[in-house]
């Protein structure tokens, strides 16, 4: 445990300038996509995400670290792991892009999975790597044009399957015999097909199989080469001839289609466990019958088996991430410390309480999570939550949280009932009781249209819509809209507010729309050509004079109440701003092109914040009431706490958070939201 505690600390801690630090604050879980355990020890696993990431655990599970990323890419789904047995510290992965038809290919590492390199097939997308049992230099990978051998262990390759062929292509999964490294099988999206010579010729091996069967994995029975199951769209299959006869095994419900990995118990052969877009199911008797062991609503994509009798059994998830069993597979539960890697849509920090954090998820059962003690522990926030999507969350200076659906109109969280209620129904909330509406029926100045951003004043809120800027005076029960001028129905991108609302800041279609009593008149305010227009809008000091606007072209600043603009290009590069906050002189940003770059100088010059995860995409950053601190989002990995100690954070009387107009946005724009 000192020696886990240690490398922790050492991950943690990034020699960057100015000695920033990460600190991994959950939410646990998220997409596991595939998991392997060190033949030589099972209690040593590994994980792949489908950003690139490797994780590393020691004790089966119970906890993991990140270890590195396998491709630089970060939208490289990893596709397999194999462990060298003659040396573990010796790791191979595959991936391929989801963005991209030639971003993949084979990776090694060498010390255990921290660093990586490219070990072949750059550009081809990899979806299936496979280690021969009886000679670990021999290696087979299944990509979408053919299969591709390596008999030196990963330093070449030479295609073994016939080019352009019009059914050995789109592999999706490989089995080589244990004793014959000669004899490979090998699944495509359509059949499967065995070659006995290592590719001089291939042959179908589909007999007693449904056509037209996506084959998604193949196992060899470890005391029995003979027998083979694969698993396809229609279903499982097992051979007892070495794949010249299949049979499809019953017990399996044809709802769960879909079986992306099967593993076997090596103490106990006859126990083998599917992973189905449905659930686990498993069989004690080869095959024979089958039951299924989790909810029918997990997603399973890997399973393992480790140390242990029964074996430890582990599965990787959609969204649950990693989950164990210790009793052969019948009751599992989440083991995901140290594996934060949820999708956040958006962060959303309070100060009161002091500590206070939300988190908006992408493809979770629990949309919405809180944490009160700055993400140290998370819980899902209140009962009532719709079904749709939750695109973003806002925290109101009355204590209540607002969050815009994705099919248009708000929901307001209230404590005192802990349950979140339609805004805009007819009748306000009473003040003081946090009880919602008694009845959930639209008002006739109800909020129906897709709210894209939100501001609060002491008395009034604010939404941004695409058909105009909307205001309410009764905590949202009705809006009216707000003309900008003489323009009434004109989109709106974004809006903050001061405290007492005479200060209104717009970002429109046509550029930046300014009141200073209260929405009575307007002036106008211009990027450079340049920006490519703003999407957001920030104010950094109690003043108000410093603005910034967050464009496709990158973050300009103006230092004379938006009178004049200048990009902030000293070390920013010149790209959409996903999001951006202040704390005193002490900005964040983070870029499309991935990255968060922090400046202590407010904004006149800027480093890159390097690290385990400095290559993410960050979708929400949130100033903390601690000097030179910032909550940060990924888009994949969690939210993280980041320190700054550079100037600016230094002096605690010039780093202070926002005052008379903070930045209430929590979320980002649409156009921003990953896909």
């Amino acid at each position: 445990m000192r020696k886990f505690l240690a490398f922790i600390c050492f991950v943690l801690s990034v020699p960057a300038a100015r000695a920033q630090v990460w600190t991994p604050l959950g939410p646990p879980g998220g997409d596991a996509r595939v998991l392997a355990a060190d033949p030589q020890n099972l209690s040593r696993v590994f994980l792949g995400t489908a950003d690139g990431h490797i994780f590393g655990s020691q004790d089966s599970g119970a906890h993991w670290i990140l270890l590195g990323r396998a491709s630089s890419r970060i939208d490289a789904v990893i596709t397999a792991i194999v462990v060298d047995p003659r040396n573990s510290n010796v790791l191979l992965a595959s991936s391929w892009a989801r963005n991209s038809a030639d971003g993949g290919g084979v990776f090694r590492s060498s010390d255990g999975g921290r660093t990586w390199a490219g070990a072949g097939l750059g550009g081809q997308s990899v979806r299936v790597l496979a280690m021969a049992p009886s000679d670990s230099s021999v290696l087979v990978a299944g990509t979408l044009d053919g299969v591709y051998l390596s008999r030196d262990a990963s330093k070449t390759w030479q295609r073994i399957s016939p080019e352009h062929h019009p059914e050995l292509q789109n592999f999706d999964s490989l089995a080589i015999d244990p004793r014959d490294p000669q004899t490979i099988y090998a699944g495509t999206f359509h059949l499967p097909w065995k070659t006995t010579n290592g590719g001089r010729t291939w042959n179908p091996v589909h007999a007693g199989m449904i056509d037209d069967s996506d084959v998604m994995s193949l196992l060899i029975d470890g005391r029995d080469p003979q027998r083979i199951f694969a698993s396809a769209c229609s279903g499982i299959y097992r051979s007892d001839d070495r794949a010249a006869q299949w049979r499809k095994i019953q017990g399996i419900p044809y709802a769960a289609r879909r079986t992306y990995a099967i593993a076997q118990d090596p103490r106990e052969p006859d126990r083998v466990y599917a992973a189905t877009s449905e659930g686990l199911w498993k069989t004690e008797d080869g095959g024979l019958n089958w039951r299924r062991t989790t909810s029918d609503s997990l997603v399973v994509n890997s399973v393992i088996v480790t140390e242990g009798s029964p074996g430890r059994v582990l599965i990787g998830a959609d969204g649950s991430g990693v989950l164990a069993s210790n009793d052969g597979g019948e009751h599992f539960q989440e083991t995901n410390a140290g594996f934060n890697h949820r999708q956040i849509l958006a962060l959303g920090w309070d100060a009161r309480p002091p500590g206070r954090l939300l988190a908006v998820l992408a493809q979770s059962s629990d949309a919405v999570l809180v944490s009160s003690d700055e993400g140290r522990t998370w819980s899902p926030l209140g009962s009532g939550l719709p079904a749709e999507p939750v695109l973003r969350a806002y925290a109101a200076p009355d204590g209540a949280w607002w969050a815009p659906l994705a099919r248009g109109g708000l929901i307001r969280y209230q404590a005192g009932s802990d349950s979140w209620a339609r805004a805009g129904s007819g009748s306000s909330p009473s003040k003081g009781t946090g009880r919602p509406p008694r009845k959930a029926v639209p008002g006739p100045n109800s909020l129906a249209v897709t709210v894209v951003d939100m501001a609060f004043s002491s008395n009034q809120s604010y939404a941004a819509t695409n058909e105009g800027l909307f205001v309410s005076k009764d905590l949202g029960a009705s809006w009216a809209r707000q003309p900008l001028g003489p323009l009434a129905s004109m989109p709106v991108q974004a809006v903050r507010a001061s405290a007492d609302g005479l200060r209104i800041r717009v970002v429109s279609q046509r550029g930046l729309v300014f009141s200073d009593d209260g929405g009575k008149n307007w002036r106008w305010h211009d990027l450079p050509l340049e920006s490519g227009g703003a999407m957001s809008l920030a104010v950094a000091e109690d003043s108000g004079s410093i603005l910034l606007a967050m464009a496709r072209n990158g973050l300009y600043i103006s230092r004379d109440f938006g009178a004049t603009w200048e990009r902030a290009a000293a070390g920013l590069p010149a790209a959409t701003v996903l999001a951006f906050a202040a704390n005193g002189p002490v900005f964040a940003a983070a870029m499309q092109t991935g990255g968060l770059y922090i400046s202590g100088d407010s904004g006149r010059t800027w480093d890159r914040v390097s690290g385990a995860v400095s290559d993410a995409r960050f979708t929400s950053v949130q100033s903390s009431a601690e000097p030179g601190v910032f909550f940060v989002a990924s888009e994949l990995d969690g939210v993280y706490r980041v320190q700054w100690p550079g100037r600016g954070a230094e002096d605690s009387n010039q780093a202070k958070p926002v005052a008379s107009e903070p930045s209430t946005a929590l979320g980002f724009h649409p156009e921003t939201l990953p896909r």
